[in-house]
């Protein structure tokens, strides 16, 4: 008997078995995978529960900042203030204690700036009222109490701080009132001042607002002008009298009177007095007169020191000789020369000063009026160094006007 041979599966059969394979494991996963979604897909709620609402936690209020402690000058100033200097200036008092009526439209304050200070901004000081027995708002307004001075120019001369004054109708009496001056930026200590108001309702002092008058008799005005003056009250009027007392020919000159009076209306603090003059056609050479102010009656004071006047009376038939004219030149600089001209002047005259560039022939302008007053007068020029000016004066002439010092 012969052998029986093993016949092998085909290549195709065997092709078809592991693919009925693999259709059997995609199965197998695909009904794994729809069990496992089955088992976690959520349900629909048949019976719905409303969650408790939660409320939210109170605000907590913001604790307050603490305060600031306060500013130190040294450390809050700009430090351009501090590099130029506006914190070593300090202030003078002109006038430690000052002493005004009520009704001035102003206290005046008076002060200089020192020290040195590089800066461009304008330096302020403030006033502040700090104790006394005037009332602020009352007495006098601090709504505005500021003075702004230019740094350039300001440093080193006189600045007042004005503040406005109140005027009532009530009789106080003498009141006080301390001032505090101070820089801003400045740490140097404030300065004190100290004011006496004076109430308006109260009689004052008048007297004359100079110790010296002078006149020409020849004047072209044709009179003597003098000037009283008052304090205090100036509400009502007052009439004062004076008496001349001179030489019979300066008394003719003033037309013979030896009293005269002198009437303030109301609100009027000054008056000006006209006397007509005699011009005569003697020699009689310059004389004085003497006006003197008489005890007035209703508590009028005279004015110390100011109750009289001394009235000098040039005669025009005998002018002084022109005195001569001293002129002192000095360089400008940039191509100008400068010069200073001087002359004694007498009371009672003016001396005429002219210049020319022409030479002596003219023409010749008046440069400068010289006034007199027994003292030396002067005037300065200056012009092209190319130019040769000349200069001269005239032979005395009248004063045209009173002229007091």
């Amino acid at each position: 008997m012969s052998p029986q041979r093993t016949r092998k599966p085909s290549f195709l059969a065997c092709l078809l078995t592991v693919r009925l394979l693999w259709s059997l494991v995609v199965a197998s996963a695909a009904l794994t995978s729809a069990s496992l979604m089955a088992q976690v897909r959520p349900m629909p709620d048949t019976n719905p529960v409303t969650p408790p609402k939660v409320e939210p936690p109170p605000e907590r209020p913001t604790p307050p900042l603490p305060p600031t402690p306060p500013s130190d000058p040294a450390v809050t100033e700009p430090v351009s203030n501090v590099a130029n200097g506006l914190q070593s200036l300090s202030l003078k008092l002109d006038y430690p204690k000052l002493e005004i009526a009520e009704d001035r439209a102003y206290i005046p304050l008076f002060f200089t700036i020192l020290g040195d200070y590089q800066g461009s901004n304008d330096i302020t000081v403030r006033a502040r009222f700090v104790s006394g027995t005037a009332t602020p708002g009352q007495d006098f307004d601090t709504n505005q109490p500021v003075k702004v001075v230019p740094a350039v120019g300001g440093l080193g001369s006189m600045n007042w701080l004005p503040l406005p004054t109140i005027l009532d109708e009530i009789n106080e009496g003498l009141e006080t009132a301390v001032f505090e001056l101070s820089i801003d930026g400045s740490t140097n200590a404030p300065v004190r001042m100290e004011v006496s108001f004076l109430d308006d309702l109260n009689p004052g002092e008048v007297g004359f607002v100079s110790t010296r008058f002078q006149i020409n008799e020849g004047s072209t005005n044709g009179y003597v002008q003098i000037r009283l003056w008052r304090t205090l009250n100036t509400r009502q009027a007052a009439t004062v009298t004076y008496r001349l007392e001179g030489p019979a020919s300066a008394l003719a000159v003033l037309g013979g009177q030896t009293n005269r009076t002198a009437t303030f209306e109301p609100g009027q603090s000054q008056v000006f007095v006209q006397i007509p003059l005699v011009n005569n056609t003697e020699a009689q050479g310059s004389q004085d007169v003497t006006l003197t102010l008489e005890p007035i009656e209703g508590g009028l004071k005279l004015m110390k020191g100011y109750e009289s006047s001394v009235l000098t009376l040039a005669d025009d038939e005998t002018p002084s000789p022109a005195e001569p004219l001293t002129i002192s030149e000095y360089d400008n600089g940039g191509g100008q020369r400068g010069v200073m001209l001087k002359t004694p002047v007498a009371r009672g005259y003016q001396v005429r000063l002219e210049s020319s560039d022409t030479g002596a022939a003219g023409p010749w302008r008046p440069y400068w009026i010289f006034e007199g007053a027994d003292t030396e007068r002067y005037a300065f020029d200056s012009f092209d160094a190319s130019v040769m000016r000349m200069y001269r004066i005239l032979p005395p002439e009248p004063l045209d006007y009173t002229f007091p010092w």
